[in-house]
């Protein structure tokens, strides 16, 4: 990431840090070190995801700009679909899920924790067990609600 001065930054095509998740991809584009804590930023590529047990972010709001493909939302108890230039907000604790046939969407939250989570999971390495990343999740304030298995660290195809 290419450092820009005290009052902000900016990241340019490549130049952020990638995280490989088999047919998935993102790269974060803005983290919480950078921005003081404030917000984070990261672009997530994604192939099918039929299935994506939902869950909430205590920590943090976010929202979900799509960029490319088509994707099935739901948050709390509302359904809606959309495709590029949808803009989906989950509030701080709202349960939150999504499937798609495969596409593109620029993730922001706010404060930072989302990318930090990814970054520490993708750190775990890939024999992390159910229990390292329960650990971390719970570190970065994701739940999973009642009854629902916990959110993947890698979405099901």
């Amino acid at each position: 990431m290419t450092a820009w001065g005290p009052d902000g930054i900016v990241t340019r095509p490549g130049e952020g840090i990638r995280i490989e998740m088999g047919q998935h991809w993102m790269e974060v584009l803005a983290r919480s070190t950078q921005t003081d804590g404030q917000l984070g930023v990261f672009d997530f590529r994604h192939g099918p995801i039929k299935a994506n047990p939902p869950h909430a972010h205590l920590g943090f709001a976010k929202a979900l700009y799509v960029l490319e493909g088509y994707y099935d939302f739901r948050v709390g108890d509302v359904e809606s679909s959309g495709g590029p230039g949808t803009v989906v907000v989950v509030s701080r604790g709202s349960q939150h899920t999504f499937t798609t046939s495969g596409g593109r969407v620029l993730f922001v939250c706010s404060p930072a924790g989302n990318e930090e989570m990814f970054l520490e999971l993708d750190a775990a390495g890939p024999d992390v067990t159910p229990e390292q990343v329960a650990d971390i999740t719970k570190r970065w304030q994701t739940i999973s609600p009642p009854g629902d298995a916990a959110a993947p660290w890698r979405p099901e195809s």
